[in-house]
């Protein structure tokens, strides 16, 4: 797959890396990761969605090969760099899609504004309030990487890590786990999927029914024998959805 064009963008004394893939027409699709990586771990859900559309995928501040801030920034902080970039490009109506802690990025870029950021697509979603400690988190990102991910995908994650480095996903972590999810989702207006895989130990069945529950637009979805990355193992599953709601109108999704 090769990237129709890569770029800098620079807000408020911090760069992120933006690659851009397929036709310039049609749905925008917005891909945001989560902590610790870059944009690996897409590239198999980007080169799935580039033939209906064009994929946007971003390196925040700090994570992949974008160059580190001076200081730690906060998920109220990346949402603010991502919504400038898409608002000085002017994308039209894009469908945001976030994995893990990328799910808080965009819940708080469509909070932040409502009007133009109306479609989501939660992949993931952290924190669960019942596991918010590092041990915990650390514990179950262990079992997803033993025993939920494939071989590849755990490449693609770790290779990541190292580009990333131990000291800024030490100095993301605080912001990611002090982020209300749970509350923040409840303001939200945008027509909203959620979506895990079945087997996701970092982000249960449970906290995910609740989500969808609190969301006043929403749907939940379960793809069968995937983990945390589903998007990587299974991005066939995650495709359609995400259509769906590129072509949706905006008159509410049906609650399920």
């Amino acid at each position: 797959m090769r990237w129709r064009t890569v770029s800098e963008f620079k807000h408020a004394g911090r760069t992120m890396l933006v690659k851009r893939l397929g036709a310039g027409s049609g749905p925008h699709f917005v891909l945001v990761h989560g902590i610790g990586v870059g944009t690996s771990y897409f590239h198999r859900l980007a080169k799935a969605l580039a033939p209906f559309g064009e994929v946007i995928t971003v390196e925040l501040p700090g994570y992949g090969r974008a160059p580190r801030p001076e200081t730690p920034m906060s998920i109220e902080d990346f949402a603010e760099i991502l919504s400038a970039y898409l608002i000085a490009e002017d994308v039209p109506d894009p469908v945001l899609v976030g994995n893990s802690m990328g799910t808080q990025i965009v819940v708080e870029a469509s909070l932040q504004h409502p009007d133009r950021f109306r479609r989501l697509v939660l992949l993931g979603t952290v924190v669960d309030p019942r596991e918010r400690t590092a041990p915990q988190q650390a514990l179950r990102l262990l079992q997803d990487c033993l025993f939920c991910e494939s071989i590849p995908s755990n490449i693609a994650v770790f290779a990541d890590y190292v580009r990333t480095g131990v000291r800024w996903y030490l100095a993301t972590l605080p912001s990611m786990l002090a982020y209300r999810t749970e509350e923040a989702v409840t303001r939200l207006t945008a027509e909203t999927v959620v979506m895990r895989g079945a087997r996701d130990p970092i982000s249960k069945h449970e906290w995910n029914e609740q989500l969808a529950a609190s969301i006043p637009s929403s749907r939940l979805i379960e793809v069968p024998r995937k983990g945390h990355v589903v998007m990587y193992t299974a991005p066939e599953a995650v495709v359609e959805p995400i259509l769906e709601l590129a072509r949706a109108e905006q008159a509410g999704l049906e609650q399920r």
